[in-house]
C-alpha cells in the first residue's frame, strides 16, 4: 500500500485538486500546498 505525502510539511492529508492539460495537481489541507510534486511512500506491513 502506498500513502501520499506533502514535500512542504510531510502530512499525509492531501487530496487530488485537479488534471487533464495541466497534468496532476494535489492539494494539502494542512499547509495549503498545491502543486505537481508529491511524495509517494510505501508503507511497512503491519
Amino acid at each position: 500500500m502506498r500513502v501520499l505525502q506533502c514535500p512542504q510539511c510531510g502530512s499525509p492529508d492531501i487530496y487530488y485538486e485537479a488534471g487533464l492539460i495541466t497534468g496532476q495537481k494535489y492539494h494539502c489541507n494542512k499547509c495549503d500546498y498545491v502543486g505537481s510534486f508529491i511524495i509517494e511512500r510505501d508503507m511497512p506491513e503491519p
